[in-house]
């Protein structure tokens, strides 16, 4: 399915800010499920810093505000194609082994009212 994506946030603060950081994870990657066509991130009000990869695989931007500011824009849009493959998609690719998520802990021990 082809879809195109407008999403736009508007962040107004009550007094101006003098200094801002803040992280911004709104660009899709492509992937076994998707693939990402075109896209583009329009930021007003704020500068973008450094772009990485976080630990989830995000394609993440660090954005700063300095000086006298109230309000910060952004806008993300672009075009996807999505693939139906029925919840599979391909090997695990995380840093933790797939026994760790198996595991027991305190919290999700089935206690005595299950068995």
């Amino acid at each position: 399915m082809r879809l195109k994506i407008t999403h736009r946030t508007e962040y107004r603060y009550d007094a101006p800010v003098h200094y801002l950081l803040q992280r911004l994870r709104l660009l899709p990657v492509s992937g076994p499920t998707q693939t990402v066509l075109s896209w583009a991130l329009k930021i007003e009000g704020a500068r973008e810093e450094v772009r990485f990869t976080d630990h989830f695989g995000n394609d993440t931007r660090l954005l700063s505000v300095e000086g006298e500011r109230d309000f910060i824009t952004v806008e993300a849009s672009g075009e996807v194609v999505t693939r139906d493959t029925s919840g599979v998609c391909g090997p695990h690719q995380g840093f933790a082994p797939l026994w760790l998520f198996g595991q027991e802990t305190p919290l999700t021990t089935i206690g005595s009212g299950i068995r």
